[in-house]
């Protein structure tokens, strides 16, 4: 490792571990900062939001929705961020979940069918956490599917912070990727995707999504369909300080029999906008999801009156 890299290596470790000994009273006001400050700094992460709120609910960036709803995503994204590093680091868990207990007998009858278990997630909530607490539900060790950074060292640090929440990445850049995932779901283990994130080069099953034609990852669909590999959506949605409530949907049964890739990615695709429409503002709405030339929903009506 280089001397510059060391020192990267150092600065973001040092960063990580200040943010996570903020105390537990300081975060919904750190959060509020940043969620007032954020909006104006972030111009790039502003406007996509502005972009992906007028196309969703057909509201334009000038109303006070808009305005309201840029520092709303901002401060979920801090708390988020906070509680993760703080639960990462503490000895003992300081998190409280709901639901810990219906996972864990869900995870142990699907898994019984020696097929291993797909789980589904977005970039909602504490996604890191459906992570953390499906391998603690399930009792085995999660493998989860991760583009590495642009920046080395932080690829290396969150490698790190991963596995101490029992959490093995597959990087999406490796080679053997297809071979390590067949092997992980016939050695009967958890399989976690990200899948709202638009595929690589935007190839993959288009389904509707927020009445949107959109891209999706096609790997969760195309295993499930070879192996018979069952499909659980599972989101951890932030309820409160340090509080969250696990929410799960099973989408196929081992052995489902299905066999259309694009049916079976509109079921994964429906059931994270279903949460989504249930917490918007915990939804990571500065992402460039939709293609630019897919004009906005006109359509207003499924705007919610406040967040």
């Amino acid at each position: 490792m280089s001397v510059r890299s060391r020192l990267i290596t150092v600065f973001l470790k040092a960063v990580l571990r200040i943010v996570a000994s903020v105390p537990p009273g300081w975060i919904p006001w750190l959060a509020n900062g940043v969620g007032i400050l954020a909006p104006k700094l972030l111009k790039r992460d502003r406007n996509l939001i502005v972009s992906n709120v007028q196309r969703v609910y057909g509201l334009p960036g000038h109303s006070s929705f808009s305005h309201s709803f840029q520092q709303q995503v901002f401060r979920s994204q801090w708390c988020v961020l906070m509680e993760t590093l703080r639960a990462n680091f503490s000895k003992e868990d300081p998190v409280q979940v709901e639901g810990l207990e219906e996972l864990a007998r869900t995870t142990h009858e699907l898994m019984a069918a020696g097929k291993g278990l797909i789980i589904v997630t977005a970039h909602l909530g504490n996604w890191e956490f459906v992570a953390r607490y499906t391998a603690k539900a399930s009792g085995r060790r999660f493998n989860a599917l991760a583009k590495p950074s642009k920046l080395p060292e932080l690829t290396r640090i969150l490698d790190d912070l991963r596995q101490r929440m029992n959490t093995a990445v597959l990087w999406t850049d490796s080679k053997n990727l297809l071979k390590d995932m067949l092997k992980i779901l016939k050695a009967g283990e958890c399989l976690g995707f990200v899948m709202d994130q638009k595929p690589e080069g935007r190839v993959g099953p288009r389904v509707q999504f927020f009445e949107q034609p959109t891209e999706f990852v096609s790997g969760p669909a195309k295993l499930s369909i070879r192996l018979g590999s069952p499909i659980l959506a599972v989101f951890c949605m932030r309820t409160g300080l340090l509080q969250y409530r696990i929410m799960q949907k099973l989408i196929v049964p081992a052995d489902h029999g299905l066999t259309d890739e694009i049916e079976l990615t509109q079921k994964m695709a429906t059931s994270i906008e279903t949460v989504i429409r249930l917490y918007p503002e915990q939804w990571l709405w500065n992402y460039k999801r939709w293609r630019p030339s897919v004009p906005p929903s006109a359509n207003a009506s499924s705007a919610p009156s406040s967040v």
